[in-house]
């Protein structure tokens, strides 16, 4: 009987050891890729910075899952630290996988009350 017992709280360390290990499900992403494979994510833009070539680096955090999205524009860009921006995604051809997915563009607007339809 103590064998037995053994052998039993053996294979149950070992299948919670595994469990601790096994690899876990990605985060799902919220963003639907649409037909031309892009998706709009909202974001904030949380820093800037200017690069050698007189471009900016934008950094911005995801509103939705807090991921981090990085991207160049032209230094004479609009944009300031805490707009808040739609991000538009390019999916790179692989609509499950947005590691390798790029910004393609960033929509916002200063003065939107003023903005006649």
């Amino acid at each position: 009987m103590k064998f037995a017992k053994k052998i039993t709280t053996a294979a149950a360390l070992a299948a919670a050891l595994l469990a601790g290990t096994a690899p876990k499900a990605a985060a799902q992403c919220p963003y639907t890729v649409g037909p031309l494979g892009r998706y709009i994510a909202p974001a904030i833009v949380q820093g800037m910075t200017a690069t050698d070539d007189g471009a900016v680096e934008v950094w911005c955090t995801d509103a939705l899952d807090g991921d981090d999205w990085f991207f160049t524009v032209d230094a004479k860009t609009d944009l300031r630290i805490y707009d808040r921006v739609d991000l538009v995604v390019d999916a790179n051809g692989t609509p499950d996988n947005f590691a390798d997915d790029r910004v393609v563009d960033a929509l916002f607007c200063h003065d939107c009350d003023g903005v006649e339809d």
